[in-house]
């Protein structure tokens, strides 16, 4: 397990050197690919219709209400896979979220969006109780569920997460569920850390505050299409 968390951590940290050189908001980078390589991209570029953007979805939270892609416009979002029963990583991954959080509390541009990579088990119910057995109130965390083959396609094709052949659910099956993944006000990738690592975590509110400091101008959306 250490050797692959090692090499889990090892290449996300020579992401963060590769970005050392940078400051503020608008020079944090863009992961427009599966090969996760960070690219400093001008505005340009950025906003050219083919930049990579998370694609359309449908989901419920814990709550039954309905979450689509417009939750990201003018949010920044840290994206989470998860399963309810998971006893490895998922306990303290879900940890550091919370603080993340408690630390940036009354930021409403900033939110969790968790999928469930087992939504056969994970329905809003079992999702519903996971947060109440895991005290997660605020209402910035949305938890949630819908046809696995969306989730997969999402995980593989818009995040660039490997989940595995979901054979069984261990963490040698569903891979790197202890990745946190961060998207912009407009569906972005601009990073990924370990979420098990406060190190990585720390790192991740200093990017969440960048791109969600108020010069960036963008108006808040609910992204929910039902209530």
């Amino acid at each position: 397990m250490r050797r692959a968390t090692l090499a889990l951590v090892l290449p996300i940290l020579a992401m963060s050197a590769c970005r050392t050189a940078h400051d503020g908001e608008s020079d944090l980078p863009y992961y427009r690919s599966a090969a996760m390589t960070p690219e400093w991209l001008s505005a340009a570029e950025a906003d050219a219709p083919d930049t990579h953007r998370v694609a359309a979805f449908h989901m419920s939270d814990q709550n039954g209400r309905a979450v689509t892609e417009g939750a990201f416009a003018g949010r920044v979002t840290v994206v989470h896979f998860f399963f309810t029963t998971c006893g490895d990583v998922c306990p303290s991954t879900t940890r550091n979220i919370a603080k993340l959080l408690r630390e940036l509390r009354g930021n409403e541009r900033v939110q969790v969006l968790s999928y469930s990579v087992a939504p056969e088990r994970d329905s809003v119910g079992a999702l519903r109780e996971f947060a109440a057995m895991h005290h997660i109130t605020d209402p910035r965390w949305r938890l949630l569920t819908g046809p696995r083959s969306d989730v997969e396609r999402l995980a593989r094709e818009s995040y660039f997460v490997r989940l595995g052949d979901g054979s069984s659910y261990g963490v040698a099956t569903i891979a790197h569920t202890e990745s946190l993944l961060l998207v912009d006000g407009r569906g972005r990738l601009r990073g990924v850390y370990a979420g098990t690592l406060m190190l990585e975590v720390d790192r991740l509110k200093e990017d969440v505050q960048r791109l969600a400091a108020p010069e960036g101008g963008v108006q808040l959306a609910t992204g929910e299409v039902s209530r």
